[in-house]
């Protein structure tokens, strides 16, 4: 065994081994430190060069994928009620569907939102006109359909958002075929940021405005505010307020940011993505209005049964329904 590793070992005498086992370890140790030394030094002299590849590695990867992730969900209203709304449907109701609409009170919004919610209605608000700066004006009757917009970034590198622009891609007459108004005695605005929407495609969004309370309140949001993502910042969560008066729009928002790479520009939402932002038609088939202390009025293609208020209701919106034949 010792021939195999130490040729003509055996054959030596005793203190000849142990020199000879000396010098074999010290030419093994030398070897090893020589190797140690020179893997050292190679380390030593690449380092700066490695680092640096790394690192433009890493931005590379960093940079495959988009700047920031934008996420839209709707207001969950059952937890969020507004003051006053209105519901849309694309169809009128049955005769059945009215019988159960007109059994449940107005002033209980939940309960009337739950019903109709399952035959496919969605939810405008009717907002208050806000004091917004620069001399802008809401037109009168605009109202909402809010949103909630989240902004999210993994990348290891900052990103600052530094303004944000909405662009209309169509805009037409409203679709929807049945209105239910629920109104209380006013509504208010929200907080979140606006944008007014209102006219047709060709007329310029204006926006976003600020609409929590406090001396910026009105004020255009990136006049003073930035968005800080990415490098381990926490996510931002806007409430947006689109708001439109006599068309339907679809839109998009385009968001301007800056990185290390200099100035771009990315889509909310991603893609061909669109935000549609429904108006409330004038003079629908259907208009269901509840009168306070009085019931529901019923204006249009439908019967009269259950309907209490319709004459009040006539009064108070002689034009919420369909063209006379």
């Amino acid at each position: 065994m010792a021939d195999e590793r130490l040729p003509g070992f055996r054959r030596l005498r005793p203190k000849h081994r142990a020199l000879y086992v000396a010098l074999t370890v010290g030419v093994v140790l030398g070897g090893l430190m020589l190797a140690y030394c020179a893997t050292y030094v190679l380390d030593r002299s690449t380092a700066t060069s490695r680092a640096r590849s790394d690192k433009n590695a890493q931005k590379s990867v960093d940079r495959e994928g988009s700047a920031f992730v934008a996420t839209i969900t709707p207001i969950d209203y059952e937890q969020d009620m507004p003051e006053a709304i209105l519901i849309l449907l694309d169809r009128p109701l049955t005769d059945n569907e009215q019988a159960a609409l007109t059994a449940l009170k107005g002033s209980a919004k939940a309960k009337v939102w739950t019903y109709l919610k399952s035959l496919g209605g969605r939810i405008v608000e009717s907002t208050s006109a806000a004091s917004l700066q620069d001399g802008h004006q809401l037109p009168a009757g605009s109202r909402a359909q809010p949103f909630n917009l989240n902004l999210n970034s993994d990348r290891s590198a900052g990103l600052t958002i530094n303004g944000m622009t909405a662009v209309k891609d169509s805009c037409g007459e409203p679709a929807a075929k049945t209105v239910i108004d629920l109104p209380t005695a006013g509504s208010s605005t929200r907080p979140g940021l606006l944008w007014d929407l209102s006219g047709g495609q060709a007329d310029k969004p204006q926006g976003p405005y600020i609409l929590d309370a406090g001396e910026d309140q009105g004020q255009p949001y990136f006049r003073k505010n930035v968005v800080e993502l990415g490098n381990g910042q926490s996510n931002m969560a806007f409430r947006v307020q689109p708001e439109v008066a006599t068309q339907t729009c679809k839109w998009h928002i385009d968001a301007s940011y800056t990185d290390t790479t200099g100035s771009h520009t990315q889509r909310i939402p991603s893609g061909t993505g669109t935000i549609t932002t429904e108006a409330v038609p004038k003079q629908p088939i259907q208009y269901f209005g509840w009168v306070i202390s009085q019931g529901w009025g019923c204006i249009g293609q439908m019967s009269q049964k259950g309907c209490t208020a319709t004459k009040t209701l006539e009064r108070l919106r002689p034009t919420a329904g369909p063209d006379p034949l």
